[in-house]
């Protein structure tokens, strides 16, 4: 606990002291120069344009709530660096991100990753692009119904927007585009699933800040017999004909911007088969096998446009997407499920209040499946800026109306300069009633932290 709190501190002197000499050489190239604004390097070379930009963050933080120790942990403790390019030389377009990370409280997150490269060719109603991206379809906020293409990195939680949670897919996108519609065709041939937390049987599980609970006792025949875990993996999908296929047509009319969407692929969270046996009185072994495996889905999205207020709707019809039995060892069932959301907007004076209804109904639920038939949310996301925009004030959160559990984020973010901001905040995790609710097993990791960042 010395030899952190001893790094903490040498990190925050470094960057106060960072952050003052930034302002400084800011403030003195200002006096010197006509007041431009410098988001990024543009070079310029025979009809080649370059273009550059990056940040460098570092993020600090303390939970309350690690069980293991009744006092306060380290629960967040890294620094990114980013960097993003891009080339433009006529109708060729190519963009590069690629980050490095040094995480203390997370070594395996510790590394270089490429976030993504592609290239794109555009015609005069036409794009191509193949490559490494990110898709990003429908109107939800922090929820997910259309929005499936680009996989998702569910491992970390704190001090984190849903943008920086979504990973690359590798993907060739075809759109073709008319003054009041889009039509747009993607084919992923390499899949990326989403990235899980650990199992509490797996090792490193324990130290990390969060992994996900399964029961280690069964009861039989008035017995309670503990349970042992092991885990097994079905090689992904690697095949030409595992390719998955999507297509979107949208269109933006006067009063309304809609969308029609369809995917045929796989899901990015994998089901997870039981095998095992009960030795009375012994132990219960049990091995999990990680599967991937093909869904659909087909979706409508919406935006209405109303002074200064926007109504946002969405919904996706997914079918066969396995969830857990009730049973130990019964396998996972196909369910189809039914998502919803309707938000609300509204944008004026520096202000911005968005309000959403979410609504997760399985259709032919049989009450054999762990899940209940319908689970509900609500969410709120509220934010002010002030002093000429150089303080922002934000809280964020959701509820689970089925139990009550709540997520709540809150930030104060000041611009030191344009590209200089100190933010100081929190994230909130409460149990619903009898300890449950889809937000509960977070509830550990409630963490205040301040995250400094420069970007240019």
């Amino acid at each position: 606990m010395r030899r952190i709190k001893k790094n903490s501190f040498i990190l925050t002197v470094v960057l106060f002291f960072l952050t003052g000499f930034l302002c400084y050489a800011q403030e003195e190239l200002q006096e010197n120069e006509p007041e431009e604004p410098q988001e990024e390097i543009i070079e310029e070379s025979n009809g080649i344009e370059f273009n550059f930009g990056g940040k460098l963050e570092t993020a600090h933080g303390l939970r309350w709530n690690s069980g293991r120790n009744k006092g306060a942990e380290y629960s967040l403790s890294r620094s990114i660096a980013q960097i993003k390019g891009e080339v433009v030389a006529g109708s060729a377009y190519a963009f590069l991100s690629a980050s490095a990370e040094y995480n203390y409280r997370n070594p395996s997150r510790t590394g270089f990753k490429l976030n993504e490269a592609y290239f794109r060719y555009s015609g005069e109603i036409w794009d191509l692009s193949f490559g490494r991206q990110i898709i990003s379809w429908g109107q939800a906020d922090g929820f997910s119904l259309t929005d499936i293409l680009s996989a998702k990195d569910s491992s970390a939680f704190l001090a984190l927007s849903s943008d920086d949670t979504k990973l690359a897919s590798d993907s060739i996108r075809l759109r073709f585009f008319h003054d009041i519609f889009t039509f747009e065709v993607i084919a992923i041939p390499f899949f990326t699933p989403n990235k899980l937390p650990l199992f509490s049987f797996e090792e490193g599980a324990k130290d990390a800040l969060f992994c996900i609970e399964l029961p280690d006792e069964h009861t039989e025949g008035g017995l309670t017999i503990p349970i042992k875990y092991t885990k097994t993996e079905t090689e992904k999908p690697k095949m030409f004909t595992d390719t998955e296929a999507a297509a979107r047509l949208s269109f933006f009319l006067p009063g309304i911007d809609f969308s029609l969407s369809g995917f045929y692929g796989r899901d990015k969270n994998p089901k997870f088969t039981r095998n095992g046996k009960i030795n009375i009185p012994t132990e219960v072994l049990i091995n999990l096998n990680q599967e991937y495996y093909r869904i659909g889905m087909a979706g409508l999205d919406a935006a209405i446009p109303a002074g200064d207020v926007t109504i946002r709707l969405e919904s996706a019809w997914i079918g066969n997407r396995y969830f857990n039995p009730k049973l130990i060892f019964e396998q996972p069932i196909p369910k189809h499920q039914l998502l919803m959301l309707a938000g609300l907007d509204w944008n004026k004076s520096s202000w911005f209040i968005s309000a959403q209804y979410f609504e997760d109904l399985i259709l032919n639920h049989k009450d054999d499946i762990e899940r209940p038939m319908h689970k509900g949310f609500v969410s709120l996301n509220i934010s002010k800026t002030f002093l000429r925009e150089t303080l922002k004030l934000s809280a964020s959160g959701a509820i689970d109306i089925n139990y009550g559990s709540t997520f709540s984020t809150y930030a104060v973010d000041y611009s030191l300069t344009d590209n200089i901001h100190v933010i100081l905040g929190g994230d909130i995790y409460t149990k619903g009633y009898d300890g449950k609710g889809d937000f509960a097993q977070l509830n550990k990791i409630s963490s205040i932290w301040i995250k400094g960042r420069f970007s240019w």
